[in-house]
Parts: structure tokens; sequence; C-alpha cells
């Protein structure tokens, strides 16, 4: 029996190990490439690839402690520890805590600033600030309820009664009211840009592989409600050094599914070339590519700009007047960096000038100045 017993603990100590160490190894490489794909081939790199940066960077820390509790006998039953292993469990517990919400906001924020980049509607635009902020208000509440859990903290691991203090949060009720917070919010996350993913003039495959990706975030909603279950059994264990494996190897692999979900729609100019054409064609993140009736071009256009009137101004130097009229143009093909198509109109402002003679549009110089809302302007 206790043969038995000791290959279980082991083999528990194996898996959340082996688990945590795969599935970071490929958030790595993910996120690496990436910031390859937005750094070196389309020269973008935003908010969104920052916070994922964070994300990993985090999940890296979270793999260190999991070593070092694996190190002092998690997975292990209590009776088998000794006093020092017992508290330098706790205290990677405690570090865990920290650094499983650190990760879990970099996500969602990532997640959410790049809801931003295409976000062409107000509506949405405003519902993934206000989610951003809210994430952040509620990590802040999770830190700071982490390290006042206890007063004084160490008193967490006082197995021997010596450090006065109290602990006054009950475990269960916080760590369960986060965790159905969090996939309250896994839920909102994904759902929130399907209306856009639907109504965008994209072909059906590529609506199809966007809708796919976002089905991982559905994986790692259901990663969070397994770990719900396995907070459950942690907290009303009576060992807790043995049964502390479960909500470590489900919260690994809610995070990096996560990370996943977040990243590999940022690949799609690495391994498609017309892609990541069309995104160079937009001269910086603020950049949209434009098409006129007889003009083509790159401007810096905001995602913002519709439905406007043309107005171009024509100039004959020959008779000293100045002709103004207006025209429509139709930028039927206009793409932003993330593959976007936006239907936009935008004002010209045009001189012809001609040496000597009656005005020929085909002598002298023309030129064309695009202006925007709020002061843009760019020459064609």
């Amino acid at each position: 029996m206790a043969l038995a017993s000791n290959s279980r603990e082991r083999s528990q100590q194996a898996a959340i190990v082996s688990v945590a160490t795969s599935f970071t190894a490929v958030s790595v490489i993910l996120v690496a490439l990436r910031c390859y794909t937005r750094t070196v081939l389309l020269r973008n790199m935003g908010k969104d690839d920052w916070a994922m940066v964070a994300a990993v960077f985090f999940t890296l820390i979270y793999l260190v402690e999991l070593w070092i509790a694996r190190e002092n006998g998690m997975g292990l039953s209590g009776a088998k520890l000794s006093l020092t292993e017992m508290e330098n469990m706790i205290k990677a517990t405690v570090a865990i805590q920290f650094t499983y919400y650190f990760i879990v906001f970099s996500i969602k924020a990532s997640i959410l600033f790049l809801y931003l980049r295409f976000a062409s509607h107000r509506t949405f635009e405003r519902a993934c600030k206000f989610t951003i902020w809210l994430m952040a208000v509620f990590t802040v509440i999770c830190l700071v309820v982490v390290a006042v859990q206890c007063v004084p903290l160490k008193k967490l691991w006082d197995f021997v009664g010596t450090v006065e203090g109290k602990c006054t949060v009950n475990p269960t009720a916080f760590f369960y009211f986060t965790s159905s917070f969090n996939i309250v919010t896994d839920i909102w996350i994904i759902a929130l840009p399907i209306p856009i993913l639907l109504s965008i003039q994209r072909p059906r495959r590529e609506k199809v592989g966007l809708l796919g990706v976002f089905l991982l975030g559905v994986i790692s909603c259901i990663a969070s409600i397994v770990r719900l279950h396995s907070i459950r059994v942690y907290t009303e264990s009576k060992d807790p050094f043995y049964d502390g494996v479960p909500i470590n190897l489900w919260s690994m692999i809610e995070v990096n599914v996560g990370i996943w979900c977040a990243s590999i729609p940022a690949l799609k100019a690495l391994i498609s070339r017309s892609q990541r054409e069309r995104t160079r064609g937009t001269t910086g993140s603020a950049g949209y590519k434009y098409h006129s009736r007889d003009k083509s071009g790159t401007g810096r256009i905001p995602a913002s700009m519709k439905n406007l009137t043309a107005a171009a101004t024509q100039t004959d130097r020959s008779r000293g007047t100045q002709n103004t009229h207006v025209e429509t143009y139709d930028m039927d093909a206009v793409v932003d960096q993330n593959g976007i198509n936006k239907e936009v109109e935008y004002t010209v402002e045009r001189s012809d000038a001609a040496s000597s003679g009656p005005y020929d549009p085909r002598a002298g110089s023309s030129q064309e100045n695009i202006v925007l809302p709020g002061g843009y302007s760019g020459h064609v």
C-alpha cells in the first residue's frame, strides 16, 4: 500500500512539471514568433503584444515557482514533509497566487487591446475599454486580498504558533468568487467580437478560421471551470500539500491555452505572404491602404473616418481663376493592419498649373492633397 501511495504521489509530481513545462514552452515559442512578426515583418508592435510578453514572462515565473514547490514536496502527503518544507510550500503557494492574477490580467488585456485594433464601432470600443479597466480594478483587489489574508502574512505559514496575528480571509469563498468572476469575463470576452467578425467583409473560410481560433478560448474557459472544482478539493482537503497538484495543473492549462488563443491570430502575416504584403502597405499602425477612381497609394487614414465628400479645387494659372467643385471618392478597398475591410471616403484638394494657354488637365503640374478629419493629410 505504501509503495502504491508513493508511486501515485511521484506520478502527480511528474505530471504537473511535465505538463507545465511543455505548455509553457509552446507559449514562449508562439509569443516569440508573434513579436518577430510584429516587429520585423509588420513593424507595428502594439499594446496587445507587450501585454502578451508580460503574460508569458509571468508564466515563466509561475513555472519556476512550481519547480520550487515540487522540490519542497508538492504532491506528497503532509505527513512526509518536514516543517521547513511545509513552510516553503505555503510561501510558494502565496507567490503563485500573486503571479496567477498578473498572468490572467495580462492575457485578457492583450486580447482586448487586440480587439481595439479593429474596433470600428464606438459601442464596441467602449465595451473593450470598460472591460480592461474592470479587469485592472479586479486584479488590484485580488492582489490586496492575497497580501492581507493574514496579518502579518507570515502568520499563514506559522505551524508552531509563535507569530502574533490573525487570518481573516475565508480562502474558499475568495477563490470561489475570483474563479467565478474569471469564468464570466472569459465568456464575455469570447462573445464580445463575434458580431463584428460575422459582419466584416471577408471570405467565409477566413471567418471560419477566426471563429475557430476563438473556440480555443472556450477550451481555456472549460479549464477555468475544472480549476474551480479543483479549488473546492484543495480548500476542503485535510492534506492540501497532496491535493495542491490539480489546481496548479489546471491553472497552467488555463493560462497557456489563453496565451495560444490570443497569439495565433497575430501569426497570420507570418505564414501568409498576401496578408504580409497588405499589412506592409499600411505605413505603420495607423495606416490604411486606399484606392480612388484614378489614383491608388497609401496614406495615414483613421479607421473611424467614413462617409466623407471629396472637395476638389482646380486652379488655372493662365486664367488666374480658381474653380471649386465637389467629387465623391469611394475607397472600396481599405484594409487595415488586421486585414479588416472598411468602406471609407476622403477629401481631395487638387491644384493644376499650366504655363500658358487655356486650361488643359494634361499640361502643367498636378497635385492632390488628401485632407482628413482632425488635421490628417497626405499627398498623392
